[in-house]
């Protein structure tokens, strides 16, 4: 899969198919639909750099991945570190996010029965049945390999006006903070989900995730959902000490983020999409979140993407029975799935730029696959009870 992967982006390199990028193949065209994130992450990145931060829209974890960047480049503009940026996101990351993407789904299906056989089952069959979820696994992996080059053909089907520049985000080539947050919120939750197939969700367990999370929620804003969620599974499981070691992790590596806050704009909770002033005329209201925004979101699917909007009751279908399949089985990880997905997009659907772009969704695409392929094929699988 990550020879595949490595193999797209030479093609998309050498504009195969034809997305006009540029700088030998490192860059793609510029336009409205990349304006104005790199700017800012890049500015705040190089404030940094000159220990002297400023007030700004993004938060400050993907700048702070860049500003090393920047202080060894001595760059000047993100244009001066386009080509380091692609090939960490391009390949490094993608190929990490592959690896934990297998990792988390054998973790799922690996649950749904054991690997020993049944009374009366034969050796061979239970062989089988791992060979099966090994197979699934791989079959996520496969996924979420192509998964840009599906997105990229629906919308090219649909003559979408914006196909490329989201087919360019998708291949994680530009610089934008959604693919260092998916790569650690990939982290987090196998982290999670395997410590809790081996019930050894401990202190130095728990704090690990929750840093990696807390780190997630520094680089975007919306994984800082994740934490309650994981918190309160944590005490559901009875894991109270895992839970407090769990909070206070991701307290302190969030801290710095609501004392920026406060210190720039008044408030911890005040983030800079709450300040007009960021690419909008001083004094204009702008709705970053609102339920006006969810209708917009919709209609742009029926008015842009009308054969998706039939194909979408067809895919929730899918989903749910395979949510119900897990949930039969294994019930937390099941809801540890449905809730990863659901939170990232119950909170961008709300906002104004996501039916534009849908990079704001690449959290999610990992256990929408899995649950995909579960209302696909556990039918299959036969399985063992588990508790």
């Amino acid at each position: 899969m990550i020879i595949l992967r490595f193999a797209t982006v030479f093609l998309l390199m050498n504009n195969v198919p034809f997305t006009d990028m540029q700088m030998g193949g490192f860059r793609p065209h510029f336009s409205g639909s990349y304006w104005p994130d790199e700017a800012n992450y890049f500015n705040l990145a190089q404030s940094f750099v000159k220990l002297s931060p400023i007030a700004n829209v993004a938060n400050f974890g993907y700048p702070l991945f860049l500003a090393p960047i920047i202080y060894f480049t001595n760059a000047d503009s993100p244009i001066d570190i386009t080509k380091i940026v692609f090939v960490i996101q391009a390949f490094l990351f993608f190929s990490l996010a592959i690896v934990l993407t297998a990792l988390t789904a054998f973790e799922v299906f690996s649950t749904m029965g054991g690997s020993q056989p049944e009374a009366g089952q034969p050796l061979a069959g239970a062989k089988s049945s791992g060979e099966k979820k090994r197979s699934l696994a791989l079959l996520a992996a496969a996924i979420f390999t192509i998964y840009p080059y599906l997105i990229y053909g629906v919308l090219k089907i649909s003559n979408f006006s914006r196909a490329i520049p989201i087919f360019h985000y998708q291949m994680w080539i530009s610089i934008a903070a959604d693919y260092l947050s998916a790569v650690l919120v990939y982290s987090g939750f196998y982290l999670f989900i395997k410590k809790f197939n081996q019930n050894n969700l401990n202190l130095i367990g728990a704090a690990i995730i929750g840093a990696l999370v807390s780190v997630a929620a520094l680089v975007r804003v919306a994984n800082i959902l994740y934490l309650p969620l994981i918190f309160l599974i944590l005490i559901w499981l009875k894991k109270y000490r895992a839970s407090a070691s769990f909070g206070a992790a991701a307290f302190l590596v969030y801290l710095p983020q609501w004392v920026y806050n406060f210190y720039f704009f008044g408030l911890p909770w005040m983030y800079g999409y709450g300040v007009p002033s960021f690419g909008f005329p001083a004094g204009a209201k702008v709705d970053w979140f609102s339920l006006n925004n969810v209708s917009i979101f919709f209609s742009r699917i029926w008015q842009n993407l009308p054969t998706f909007i039939w194909i979408l009751p067809i895919l929730v279908l899918i989903l749910t029975m395979g949510f119900w399949k897990l949930f039969r089985q294994n019930k937390i990880l099941s809801l540890i799935l449905i809730f990863w997905a659901l939170l990232d997009i119950g909170f961008y659907i709300f906002f104004i730029a996501a039916q534009s772009q849908l990079r704001y969704f690449i959290p999610s695409i990992p256990p929408l696959i899995i649950l995909l392929i579960s209302g696909f094929s556990f039918n299959n699988i036969k399985y063992g009870k588990t508790s």
